[in-house]
C-alpha cells in the first residue's frame, strides 16, 4: 500500500472452531461508494457490509458469520492505532457471542490481532510476496 493512498477496509466473513482457536476466512467485503476513507482512517457506512454478512449467514445455514474487520495501514509492519483499538472494542461489545479477529494489511506484512486477556495481541504475521 502506498503511503499516500486512502485506507481500504471491510468485514471478514467465515467460521471458527468451537474453542475459537482456529478461524476460517471465506469472504470479505470491500469499500463501497457510501463508505469514507482517508490515508489514516475509514468509516464503513454502506449497508453492503452487513447485507453481505447476513447473506452468507443465511445461505450457509448459519455456518458462516461475522469474524471481524480488515483494513490497510501505510506502514511496513502494521500496528493497531488507538482508533483501531477503540473500534475493535466496540465490535467485540456488539458481538459478545463470538471471538473476533482483526486484520491489518501493511506495506510489507499482514498481521492478525485478537483480544486476549483484555488486550490486543498479534497472533499472526506474514510477509506480503512482491
Amino acid at each position: 500500500m502506498s503511503r499516500d493512498r486512502s485506507e481500504a477496509f471491510g468485514a471478514l466473513i467465515g467460521s471458527q472452531s468451537a474453542d475459537a482457536n482456529e478461524f476460517w476466512l471465506e469472504h470479505c467485503t470491500t469499500p463501497q461508494k457510501e463508505d469514507s476513507a482517508t490515508r489514516v482512517n475509514f468509516n464503513m457506512r454502506a449497508p453492503h457490509h452487513q447485507k453481505s454478512v447476513d447473506s452468507y449467514y443465511e445461505s450457509s445455514h448459519g455456518k458462516l458469520g461475522y469474524l471481524g474487520t480488515w483494513h490497510t495501514h501505510p506502514e511496513p509492519t502494521p500496528t493497531p492505532s488507538n482508533i483501531d483499538i477503540t473500534d475493535w472494542k466496540k465490535c467485540i461489545k456488539r458481538n459478545p457471542d463470538r471471538q473476533l479477529i482483526f486484520v491489518i494489511v501493511g506495506q510489507k506484512d499482514v498481521c492478525i490481532f485478537r483480544e486476549i486477556n483484555g488486550s490486543f495481541k498479534r497472533i499472526f504475521k506474514e510477509k506480503i510476496d512482491d
